[in-house]
């Protein structure tokens, strides 16, 4: 049985521009906020992240900067060369909003859900550090941008059925 409902939580946890100069986009958003310029961080090693992108495996790459708010994240994120799901938002629509991202307990039943409702699975793959992992979903023609989904292994549930 299909559990019915996305989301684990009653909150978004970030929202994600994509942009071809990370470094270059947080230094305006910093000047904008008064915040302050949060450090690089980098896609997983490829070996760790495991990543697949349209069905096959993938080695992707991004670099980020990540700005903590009190109720969200906001992340700019700078795609590798190759081809990903952060790569083809850019490439189509030029910088701007790539996706909003939830927390999940059960990916493996959020992505039913997802699928069951025509959103495809473009990418997925582990956290820097191994200790969860994200999936991109095809709700561009729906909302504008995609939706990410984050489980972190401290508070994921049972995978099964």
């Amino acid at each position: 049985m299909i559990d019915k409902r996305l989301l684990d939580e009653d909150e978004v946890m970030q929202i994600c521009f994509v942009t071809h100069d990370a470094e270059k986009s947080a230094r305006w958003f910093a000047d904008l906020t008064g915040k302050e310029m949060p450090p690089e961080g980098r896609a997983a090693d490829p070996d760790e992240a495991q990543a697949i992108y349209d069905g096959q495996p993938a080695r992707v790459g991004c670099t980020i900067r990540m700005f903590a708010f009190g109720n969200i994240d906001v992340e700019f994120l700078q795609p590798g060369p190759e081809k990903s799901a952060w790569r083809d938002l850019l490439e189509e629509k030029g910088p701007g909003c790539h996706h909003i991202a939830f927390r999940t307990r059960n990916l493996t039943k959020r992505n039913a859900y997802l699928e069951e409702k025509g959103h495809r699975l473009l990418q997925r793959g582990e956290f820097d550090g191994s200790h969860g992992r994200y999936a991109y979903y095809d709700t561009v023609k729906d909302l504008g941008v995609m939706v990410e989904l984050l489980e972190f292994d401290k508070d994921k549930e049972p995978q099964g059925a």
